[in-house]
């Protein structure tokens, strides 16, 4: 675990993200151009967004499989907090905020201390 200063305010738009169990099924379409190994993924229900392609099992005919739980929040951050990265995908580290909350935060948000 490592700890990260924010260098940026940054807060997150997308009010319906792609959140996913263990088990859900999605079909995926294009990855994400300016972070490779993040693909856009929607379920059936119609709920889309970027996931890690690590997590899906392809299951043929551009239908996947999720193989690990997902959760897409993205935390609004100001420039200055202090934020604790416990894990790295592609990028993105999910962190924990100095006050508790728990989301994803871009890589170049952040400041090694």
């Amino acid at each position: 675990m490592a700890g990260f200063t924010a260098n940026s305010d940054y807060e997150e738009t997308d009010s319906d993200p792609l959140r996913l169990k263990a088990g859900d099924r999605v079909k995926v379409g294009p990855a994400d151009r300016a972070w490779p190994g993040w693909v856009w993924a929607a379920d059936a229900d119609g709920n889309d967004g970027y996931v890690p392609e690590e997590i899906l099992r392809d299951l043929g005919e551009g239908s996947y499989e999720a193989i690990e739980p997902f959760d897409p929040a993205v935390l609004t951050i100001r420039r200055g907090d202090r934020l604790e990265s416990l894990r790295q995908i592609h990028g993105w580290h999910w962190c924990r905020h100095e006050n508790g909350a728990e989301g994803w935060v871009a890589g170049y948000l952040l400041r090694p201390e």
